[in-house]
């Protein structure tokens, strides 16, 4: 009799506990929040066991007394480029095409873009370009806010669709606009706009229905505040977009819920599968999830005055990898998250973080620039090591 009573007042005891845990992580973080500066923010979490938790801090409207919700759409940015790598590899499940294949013939505009040279001349790149350089950012291309000399190359005319690209393709790595250029290829080759693709073919099966490059007018009033961080403060830019997408950038244009992303990290712990579903095999996934870079080549950061990215946080460490999709965490010291875990970020200060062999995913959202900024990083982190005591590891 003893051992039956034991049973429910054991997992009564487990309950309470986990209670008690999740209540001390919310005071700490609410009171880090009440320390900072920051408008507002929304982090949660997903374990092994599918149990979701989420915290929110501040209003969705920045002069507005409301709380933030994971319901509430962000501005995602490069967060978008996790969804657009996936869809590129259903193409290639579906034989559509390689992932070593050139592109060439699919894209010739793309093709067509000369190399920078490190001697500032323009050279006709002699490497074909494949969906792999272009979704491990070794195709040469490169953002104006990560490549000095793509900010200073200002040329008076210039008839391309892309800057020039800075090295050739596989020879070394720089994070820029090659998944807007898998996003070109998603639409050659399916024949579907971006929009409709998603749609069709991942954020509709998941049902990730706060999920856009155009946000239906019924959802506009969710958009949350973004604005700039600067000397005086926070300054908010507009809300609401001014006009509609007709290029949708799959490298950073999507707006979505920090519940919808949620719902697309839990699919990948699942390796693709949600109910109702498969959206990527299991495999494809394992691939995704390791180191696609060549042995020579590594992640490299380059910093310089841009005013998109500040230095201040701790994101980016030159010692990871890359996949097919994100960042491979791949410094041992880099406690909690552990090596061979993923993660990556979009431009107004949201993080996400994907553990596949512990079953654990966290993400995190605020909305305002520079990138990198170190009370919001620290917040992320802080919130990401509880998520792993929490869980035991």
């Amino acid at each position: 009799m003893k051992k039956l009573i034991f049973i429910p007042l054991f997992i009564l005891s487990l309950t309470a506990c986990q209670q008690d845990r999740s209540a001390d992580i919310g005071h700490e973080l609410n009171d880090y929040f009440e320390q900072s500066s920051l408008p507002s923010a929304v982090m949660g979490s997903i374990d092994k066991d599918g149990e979701t938790q989420w915290y929110a801090f501040g209003p969705s409207v920045w002069d507005q007394s409301d709380t933030v919700t994971e319901d509430h759409i962000f501005r995602i940015y490069s967060m978008t480029k996790a969804i657009t790598s996936v869809a590129a590899m259903q193409l290639v499940e579906r034989g559509l095409i390689g992932l070593d294949d050139p592109l060439n013939d699919i894209l010739p505009q793309m093709a067509a873009i000369p190399v920078l040279n490190e001697q500032g001349e323009l050279v006709e790149a002699e490497n074909d370009i494949t969906l792999r350089h272009l979704l491990t950012h070794t195709a040469g291309f490169g953002y104006d806010f990560t490549s000095y000399r793509l900010q200073q190359f200002q040329p008076e005319e210039w008839e391309y669709q892309d800057k020039p690209r800075l090295f050739e393709s596989g020879e070394d790595w720089k994070y820029g606009t090659g998944t807007d250029w898998v996003g070109r290829v998603v639409e050659k080759v399916s024949g579907d706009d971006l929009e409709t693709y998603f749609r069709k073919n991942i954020t509709g099966p998941l049902q990730m229905n706060r999920t856009w490059f155009n946000v239906p007018d019924s959802l506009q009033d969710l958009i949350v505040s973004w604005g700039m961080r600067g000397p005086a403060g926070f300054q908010e830019n507009p809300r609401l977009p001014e006009e509609p997408a007709t290029f949708f950038s799959g490298g950073g244009g999507l707006y979505g819920s920090p519940a919808d992303y949620m719902t697309f990290l839990q699919c990948m712990l699942n390796y693709g599968s949600y109910d109702g579903g498969q959206i990527l095999k299991k495999e494809t996934v394992e691939m995704m999830l390791t180191d696609q870079l060549p042995p020579d080549v590594g992640i490299n950061y380059e910093q310089f005055e841009n005013g998109i990215m500040s230095y201040s946080g701790g994101f980016g460490d030159p010692a990871d990898r890359w996949g097919l999709a994100w960042a491979l965490e791949n410094n041992p010291e880099d406690h909690p998250r552990p090596s061979g875990s993923v993660y990556w970020a979009g431009a107004a200060n949201s993080y996400y973080t994907l553990d596949v062999e512990n079953q654990l995913a966290v993400v995190y959202f605020t909305q305002f620039f520079p990138f990198n900024d170190k009370e919001t990083y620290d917040f992320y982190r802080l919130f990401e090591q509880h998520v792993y005591i929490n869980s035991g590891y």
